[in-house]
């Protein structure tokens, strides 16, 4: 399983808004496909028409565009679609990983719907299309939920393994996970994020998070093969939330453990800390009515009518994307916000330009991708080359 920052042949993208004004979309598009082709997967003619108007107006060459036709529109390409496998004569094939719809189905207590079961199969349809054979699983994992530093290390967070597979032991979903990627050896994070966590009441306090319900592309990434970047709370904002406060802990027992990790040869990792934004600046505050309450299934939801509820959106700088000749980093800063903020997107900027030299660190404001639960690495996934290893 290559890592990211190999070469690649593609990038599939997913559209958030498909009639149009997805900003943040069109910024990824317009960020790489000078440099890489892009492929974006539709389910009708309308949105390929509409969406390339839109990319007109951003000064994209929509010509240089691959729109590929599915039977559903999704958005997060890399969760549910294709993971690839490259050998040493440059043979790829696809990995199918089991779908539960980032296993909400346990957490909010219903069944799997038609289309999040057509949604869990695009990597097979990408596979016929691309002509390459799969390797297929009945356990649960998105592409999101585990990363590889291409020399046979897989890293991933315990809770959310299990959390997708509850009749499975943590044994017996890593001799799956190393089989399918062909990897030999696992890091096992322990737990998710409270951040990135789905529950079907609060969080904490009157904070409610929520994003992918535990994917590690939000808080650790591999950078190359002996080099992992991991999330870290500012000392000073640990307290500003309870969610904060939470994950200040979850992040530092995580560096405890990558501390101690080696590689298949024994080798320890350098571990380089990235900031995290602050919930205080980003969260969506909302008064409790009636209306809301509804949407909270969990018994744990003790507010009163006119209390105020913070939501959580799913920023991170950890969710940047790595393609051929570029890196995309979030960029939050705006007028009016601390300036810590923004010491932060250069912090990142500057960063991932050591980090990745001969590539072009271009910073894009996710946010509108944050509020439906995912970043720029999730709306992405990349298609290797097939290149002889």
């Amino acid at each position: 399983m290559p890592g990211e920052w190999e070469e690649h042949e593609a990038v599939w993208v997913g559209i958030l808004r498909p009639s149009g004004n997805d900003t943040a979309s069109a910024a990824i598009i317009k960020a790489i496909y000078k440099n890489v082709q892009v492929k974006i997967p539709y389910d009708n003619d309308g949105m390929v028409h509409s969406f390339n108007l839109f990319l007109h107006t951003q000064q994209v060459d929509t010509t240089q565009l691959h729109w590929v036709r599915d039977s559903i529109r999704t958005t997060w390409m890399r969760d549910p679609g294709p993971l690839f496998l490259v050998n040493k004569k440059g043979e790829r094939k696809v990995i199918d990983f089991n779908w539960n719809e980032y296993g909400h189905c346990f957490v909010y207590n219903y069944q799997l719907r038609l289309s999040d079961i057509i949604t869990g199969k695009i990597d097979q349809r990408i596979a016929s299309y691309l002509q390459l054979p799969v390797v297929s699983t009945s356990i649960v994992a998105e592409g999101g939920g585990i990363e590889t530093n291409s020399e046979g290390v897989l890293m991933s967070t315990e809770e959310t393994a299990l959390q997708r597979n509850p009749a499975k032991s943590l044994s017996e979903i890593e001799a799956e996970y190393l089989r399918v990627t062909h990897c030999k050896k696992m890091i096992w994070l322990k737990r998710m994020t409270l951040h990135d966590k789905a529950v079907p009441g609060l969080s904490a306090g009157n904070w409610v998070g929520g994003g992918a319900n535990g994917h590690i592309d939000e808080v650790a990434r591999f950078i190359n093969p002996h080099t992992i970047a991991l999330a870290k709370i500012d000392e000073e904002e640990r307290w500003n939330n309870p969610i904060s406060a939470a994950d200040y802990t979850i992040l530092e027992e995580c560096y405890d453990i990558l501390k101690k990790a080696v590689d298949v040869k024994g080798r320890p990792f350098t571990i380089i800390r990235f900031p995290y934004p602050d919930l205080n600046v980003h969260g969506i505050s909302n008064l409790v009515t009636d209306g809301l309450r509804q949407r909270f299934t969990g018994k744990n939801f003790n507010l009163k009518n006119g209390d105020t509820v913070w939501r959580a959106p799913a920023v991170s700088y950890m969710n940047f994307m790595v393609t051929n000749g570029v890196v995309l980093s979030a960029a939050y800063w705006k007028k009016g916000m601390p300036m810590r903020e923004k010491e932060k997107d250069e912090e990142v900027k500057t960063l991932l330009g050591q980090l990745y030299p001969g590539r072009q660190v271009i910073q894009i404001n996710p946010f509108s991708i944050n509020l439906f639960g995912g970043g720029m690495h999730c709306v992405t996934q990349q298609e290797p080359k097939a290149i002889k290893r």
